[in-house]
């Protein structure tokens, strides 16, 4: 298998230098920290749960900021061996 990027809809990214992306990326990996320690410090079920679906949350408004950037997943394309 092999993976190559590519650029969004307009063809082009924009800098990655961008307030909004920075604090995206911040929130994300905080939740991230946060869920890792509440698992391996045994919270209950509860608390895992909201802090997973908060960290879903992040993970999309982070997505959709790299998104609005012209960045675009990496798209899998199966190779025959």
């Amino acid at each position: 298998m092999r993976t190559r990027g590519h650029l969004g809809h307009t063809g082009r990214v924009q800098s990655f230098d961008d307030d909004s992306l920075r604090a995206a990326m911040r929130d994300y990996l905080s939740l991230s920290d946060r869920l890792a320690t509440a698992s391996s410090e045994g919270q209950s079920a509860r608390d895992l749960v909201d802090l997973a679906e908060s960290k879903a949350v992040a993970a999309m408004v982070l997505r959709k900021r790299l998104v609005d950037l012209g960045w675009s997943a990496p798209v899998v394309q199966r190779t025959s061996t």
